[in-house]
């Protein structure tokens, strides 16, 4: 990857726990769009999670400008029992100077065994 484009690595539509296709935040999209408040094809979700993949005592030592990795993680909750899980997974790449720009106590997102 090149460019700042989010790449859509995975969209799940039902429910893992119990298959259901109804979502809270889509339900409340869906209602706004009714109304002619929201435009069709923008895919919501009550959360996203997002950040960069990279060794934090790392950074100090990469120049201005250094593309890294960032995945993100739409998260909704299921209807009918519950369960919050990703509807849509991202991923792209952003410069450093981007990411040094987040705002203090904001730490950067680390996968499951990357903790430091």
């Amino acid at each position: 990857m090149t460019n700042n484009k989010q790449q859509i690595i995975a969209e799940f539509d039902k429910c893992p726990h119990c298959g259901s296709t109804r979502k809270f935040a889509e339900e409340v999209a869906d209602e706004q769009r009714e109304k002619g408040l929201m435009g069709k094809g923008l895919k919501v979700g009550i959360f996203q999670m997002a950040g960069p993949v990279a060794d934090p005592s790392k950074i100090s030592q990469m120049l201005v400008g250094t593309k890294v990795p960032i995945i993100s993680a739409l998260l909704d909750v299921c209807m009918d029992c519950g369960t919050l899980y990703a509807v849509r997974l991202e991923r792209g790449e952003a410069s450093l100077s981007a990411i040094m720009a987040q705002p203090r106590g904001q730490p950067p997102f680390m996968p499951p065994g990357m903790a430091r």
